[in-house]
């Protein structure tokens, strides 16, 4: 479908899929001649997520840093928190000690507590 297009079914201005692109939480348009654009299925529901997710009230930027975790692969689920490692993070790059305290202090400032040191 083209831009336009996209446009009406989502019921929202052309603008608003260029930003989409523009900020990443949309794929560039697939190219199928000189001038031409195409948007298909993938483009379509991302664009559906994002913009319920706006209605629910979500900032722009915490929707985008949702959206990127969607290819992520599950490490570990446990007592309602999930661990996502996100598919292009090498492990061999991960500095695991760095990541658990990191961890450890998001855990406990979103229970309200301190970080003990």
């Amino acid at each position: 479908m083209t831009l336009s297009e996209l446009a009406e079914t989502l019921d929202v201005p052309p603008r608003q899929i260029r930003f989409l692109v523009a900020e990443g939480i949309l794929p560039p348009a697939n190219k199928t001649g000189r001038a031409a654009d195409a948007y298909d299925n993938e483009h379509l529901s991302r664009a559906r997520r994002y913009l319920g997710l706006h209605r629910l009230g979500m900032k722009p930027g915490s929707i985008k840093v949702l959206m990127a975790f969607d290819d992520a692969v599950p490490v570990l689920q446990e007592g309602g928190v999930e661990l996502r490692v996100a598919q292009d993070v090498s492990p061999q790059s991960l500095d695991i000690d760095d990541v658990l305290e990191k961890v450890k202090t998001a855990l406990e400032a979103y229970v309200g507590k301190e970080t003990q040191e």
